[in-house]
This record gives C-alpha cells, sequence and structure tokens, in this order.
C-alpha cells in the first residue's frame, strides 16, 4: 500500500482516464447540439474501446507475469469486464436508436469507463480496499 494517494495514477490508467473524459465531453457536447451519433462521436468512442482493450489487456498480462491485486481480484476483473462492455454496449445502443440521446448515452458510457478504470488502479494498488 501506497501513502501518496495518486501513485496509483500509472501511464494505461492515466491514458483511459483523460481519454474517457475527452470522450465523454466531446459526446456531451454533440448531444447538447442536437446530434444523433455521427463519425467524430462514435469513432472516438471505438477509440476508446480499443484503448479499453489494452487496458484489460495490460492487467491480464501481469496477472500472467505472476503479479497479484493488492484488493479483491474477483472486484478488480468486476470492474474490467464491465468497462470492457460498456463502450461497446453503447456503440450497439447508438446504431440502433440513431437520435440525439444515444449521444448522451455515448458520453455516460466514457465518463463511466473513465472512473472505473481509475478504480480498477486503486483496487489493484489496494487504495480504499480493506485489505
Amino acid at each position: 500500500m501506497t501513502t501518496d494517494s495518486s501513485a496509483y495514477l500509472d501511464v494505461p490508467t492515466l491514458a483511459v482516464l483523460v481519454g474517457g473524459m475527452v470522450v465523454a465531453v466531446a459526446c456531451l457536447l454533440a448531444g447538447l447540439n442536437g446530434r444523433a451519433p455521427g463519425k467524430v462521436t462514435v469513432g472516438l468512442t471505438l477509440l476508446l474501446q480499443a484503448g479499453v482493450v489494452a487496458y484489460c489487456g495490460s492487467y491480464l498480462g501481469r496477472q500472467l507475469g505472476g503479479a497479484a491485486p493488492v484488493g479483491p481480484g474477483w472486484e478488480l476483473w468486476a470492474y474490467l469486464v464491465t468497462i470492457l462492455l460498456l463502450p461497446a454496449l453503447a456503440l450497439v445502443w447508438a446504431q440502433q436508436e440513431p437520435t440525439r440521446w444515444s449521444t448522451f448515452v455515448l458520453a455516460v458510457a466514457a465518463f463511466t469507463v473513465a472512473v472505473m478504470a481509475a478504480r480498477t488502479a486503486q483496487i489493484w494498488y489496494g487504495l480504499g480496499t480493506s485489505a
């Protein structure tokens, strides 16, 4: 366990955290302007999905390499599977219902991914757990 509360913000976590927030703001602005999901919002969400796949792969690689989370492993993987599914499901929603509200769904999914990615790192390093 570390004493610095921001020590868990490693490069992959920061990338997903910042990327998710950027996508969320872009989708929010597009939705507020009445735009249905378009090339920019869908493209950014696809890019976020690719980043999340790499992020989950980094945790898989850590565990296969012999490292283990300080917090509960089941909780870590529950978060990782959820953030892996969120952008994909939001994209399906946006495709099935191409209205401005789907753009808000993309924004909420991106924001949720960013927050949950930070939480996965906290679980990995043992912040906010009783372990």
